[in-house]
């Protein structure tokens, strides 16, 4: 199977089979998920390498067909070029569906999970995608449109842009608290993993809250943690350079399913990396992190947990054996006590509270006159508020000050962009800058990822 933009691509010695992804097919015309080509159709083909920029094309000639492929992906239009020019040639296809077969992971169950949204708020829920693993290989797939809430049910530009999903592409689909349980019925007592998973479970509390309905109760962890905890040698962690260093290319970028697959291969890739056997759970456990959760009360997210007491209460909630609890004490070391002077053990663990390495510096620094005027933040007054592990909160004050941008302590109606890093809660500053927000403040939601693409640490390890 060769991945192209919105398709993989599969040969036997007869015909050409194009699968395309659920969002390039609720898109088409005749709403077709797959294409047959017989190869007797097929004279030639034709290239159009794509830059690093455009996309190129493949076309196949007397079939009247042209397959599309996306920016950098000139190795995967030459393989396919040639592998049709052998099957032409008589020779026996090796494109069949076994080349991507995985090992299984045993006992690793979980569900990948993703949503796009029409607009700049979380609970704008346009596309819903989930995938199903079992034992670590795809089980099954769902894709779902649908409309967003209201009042959040308005489309923006940008949004359209990056998906390609319109107002008249949901006109007929069902409303997102129809689609709720259906979500639901497919999780079923699965975990769930999503890339920035603080971000899509948000989304999904905020959706519920807006359409007036209890939010479901499920566990889930982040493939964006586990990435980043593995220091893999990437220029950042976006979803697609992750998924393509670890060996998944992703077809087409901002399709709900297609990301959730992504996410959900990454999860597995990682899971062989370090030969691991068993439950979702246990493997985000033996990283060194908890998992996070969302109820009708709040979204709790993934966390580390250095000490492992946060990770030993949700085993015991969970009814993990102690045999697996002997085995994740193997990959994530308890505390040192044992090395301490027994007197500064209690002394330690009594330490700083948590919010302390996120307390706000007293020292702002002050905007950049000479800064480039079409930086993305400049102008902004932006304030900050919870966990941007590994950096201070100082240094990333001073950054977003050499954009031109003011740096404000609180939330007030002279915020522009309020950036909420990782916190076990939604902050009192979040939520001030929500109910401004529903006042009518032209007022920006940001997360961690969208803060480090602004200031450029998401080019570079280990962002």
């Amino acid at each position: 199977m060769i991945v192209a933009h919105g398709a993989s691509v599969t040969l036997d010695d007869s015909t050409l089979l194009l699968s395309y992804s659920p969002l390039l097919t609720a898109l088409s015309s005749n709403g077709n998920q797959e294409e047959i080509i017989s190869l007797d159709a097929i004279t030639g083909v034709t290239l159009h390498n794509p830059t690093a920029l455009t996309c190129g094309f493949l076309t196949l000639e007397g079939a009247d067909t042209s397959i599309t492929f996306a920016p950098n992906q000139q190795s995967e239009m030459a393989e396919l070029a040639a592998e049709i020019k052998r099957v032409l040639a008589g020779e026996a296809p090796s494109l069949d569906g076994e080349s991507t077969t995985k090992t299984p992971i045993p006992g690793l169950d979980f569900v990948g999970f993703d949503v796009e949204t029409a607009n700049d708020d979380w609970g704008s829920i346009c596309q819903i995608g989930l995938v199903r693993y079992k034992d670590g290989i795809e089980e099954e797939a769902v894709s779902w449109l649908c409309t967003p809430p209201e009042p959040l049910n308005f489309f923006n530009p940008i949004n359209i842009s990056i998906h390609g999903i319109t107002p008249a592409k949901v006109e007929d689909q069902p409303s997102f608290d129809e689609l709720l349980p259906k979500m639901v019925e497919f999780v079923g007592d699965l975990s769930l993993v999503a890339h920035n998973a603080q971000f899509d479970f948000t989304a999904l509390s905020r959706a519920c809250a807006a359409a007036g309905i209890p939010a479901p109760s499920m566990i889930y962890g982040c493939s964006l943690t586990l990435a980043r905890n593995e220091k893999l040698q990437v220029e950042n962690h976006k979803l697609p350079t992750v998924a393509s260093y670890l060996g998944f290319e992703l077809q087409h970028h901002h399709d709900a399913t297609e990301d959730a697959r992504a996410c959900a291969e990454i999860t597995t890739a990682l899971a062989r990396r370090h030969d691991f056997e068993g439950s979702f759970i246990d493997f985000i456990h033996s990283r060194g992190f908890t998992l996070g959760s969302i109820d009708n009360e709040k979204v709790f997210p993934v966390l580390r947990d250095r000490s492992g007491a946060n990770v030993a209460v949700q085993r015991r909630r969970f009814g993990l054996q102690a045999s697996k609890e002997a085995a994740v004490a193997a990959v994530v070391p308890a505390a040192p006590v044992a090395e301490e002077p027994k007197a500064a053990a209690p002394k330690k663990s009594r330490g700083k509270a948590p919010w302390d390495k996120v307390a706000t510096p007293e020292v702002i620094p002050d905007p950049n006159p000479d800064a480039d005027p079409n930086s993305l933040l400049y102008g902004h007054n932006i304030t900050l508020t919870g966990d941007f592990e590994p950096y201070e909160k100082g240094a990333l004050w001073q950054r977003i000050a050499d954009q031109g941008a003011q740096i404000g302590k609180n939330v007030t109606k002279k915020t522009t962009i309020l950036v909420a890093g990782q916190w076990a809660t939604i902050t009192s500053k979040q939520k001030r800058a929500e109910e401004l927000k529903e006042k009518g403040q032209d007022i920006q939601i940001w997360d961690e990822e969208q803060l480090f693409s602004a200031l450029g640490l998401d080019e570079q390890p280990p962002f």
